[in-house]
């Protein structure tokens, strides 16, 4: 048997290298059509955390020294928070802590005080459960697991402080081809999670459900989603993006995942999300923190400014928890 037909036959031989822990940057967009236009967009990050490699032992980096943010410089108590808080960390709280217990968590008392004090565990025990947990997910929401990389598209700790209005969980096979998406979706005035799971056919993937999750306020449950995900890799030739560990690839994701809404009366709203990956070093994770060090606290004091413009400014009827359109003031619109 030649070289080139023992390649062929080698199952080792499709097995593609780990994809890298990465950190996402992009957009985060919202416009809301009926009953009233009401359109933003804004800059976003994800922290992309292979959470097979992590469960493999390949740790996320750990990141202590300063940065030089305008925004925190403003803290009356920045110079002790530069002392006492690193930057990111998988092990103890950090102005960015991953911590594995935040997510895919059906018991809700874990996340009863967003402020857990007890975070310092094992983070390879932590991100065993995780991986556990992922996997029964997958298969609950999908009929099948990844048997891949799975990649989480998460939002960590700020300052101690969980909240993210959603999660990806992108699962790949043994070559990375894309063949899972996992969704994670907070409603946060009821601080209640939902999952959506889907199978993808490759890079480029559209379908179709009836919303089963109420989220916003101003939505009403009888509505229909249309997916459109993308999920591509390209090489990265930065020489900061390359990764230390042989074992995992260079290759950066580009990411976008975009939701129509409609229901009987069209179109409602388009939402989503387009990012780019880069390797995560500590050098990627200082300079994202640089841009943005408390995205957490700005994203929810968004969220409430977005709702107080469309209720008392714009006029959007409140909708009820679970109420349908035809039961609700919109309907009257």
């Amino acid at each position: 048997m030649s070289d080139k037909e023992q390649s062929s036959n080698d199952p080792e031989a499709k097995t593609a290298a780990m994809i890298s822990h990465q950190v996402f940057h992009g957009t985060t967009w919202h416009s809301r059509l009926l009953p009233s236009v009401h359109k933003f967009a804004y800059l976003y990050r994800y922290w992309g955390v292979n959470i097979s490699a992590l469960a493999a032992g390949h740790k996320l980096p750990e990141v202590n020294a300063g940065i030089n943010s305008k925004l925190l410089k403003k803290l009356p108590f920045n110079q002790r928070l530069a002392k006492a808080l690193p930057l990111f960390s998988a092990k103890h709280k950090a102005l960015q802590q991953f911590y594995a217990n935040d997510y895919l968590q059906e018991n809700r008392e874990a996340h009863t005080n967003p402020v857990n004090k007890s975070a310092n565990t094992n983070p390879i025990d932590d991100a065993q459960a995780l991986k556990q947990r992922l996997t029964q997910a997958f298969i609950n929401h999908t009929g099948s697991a990844p048997t891949g990389d799975v990649i989480g598209m998460l939002v960590c700790r700020n300052m101690g402080i969980y909240f993210s209005p959603v999660n990806f969980y992108l699962g790949f096979d043994e070559a990375q081809t894309p063949t899972h998406l996992l969704a994670e979706v907070s409603n946060t005035p009821w601080n209640k999670r939902h999952y959506y799971g889907f199978l993808l056919n490759g890079a480029e993937t559209e379908f179709c459900h009836d919303k089963d999750f109420h989220v916003s306020p101003f939505n009403p449950i009888d509505q229909r989603y249309r997916w459109q995900v993308s999920v591509k890799q390209e090489a990265t030739n930065s020489a900061e993006a390359k990764h230390e560990d042989e074992n995992q690839s260079n290759n950066a994701l580009q990411v976008r995942i975009a939701i129509d809404i409609s229901d009987e009366r069209g179109e409602v709203l388009k939402t989503g999300v387009k990012m780019s990956g880069t390797p995560m070093t500590a050098g990627s994770i200082k300079n994202s923190l640089q841009k943005n060090p408390m995205m957490n606290i700005t994203s929810l004091s968004r969220i409430y400014w977005h709702a107080f413009k469309l209720y008392v400014i714009k006029k959007v009827p409140y909708i009820n928890y679970d109420e349908k359109l035809a039961d609700s003031q919109q309907q009257e619109e």
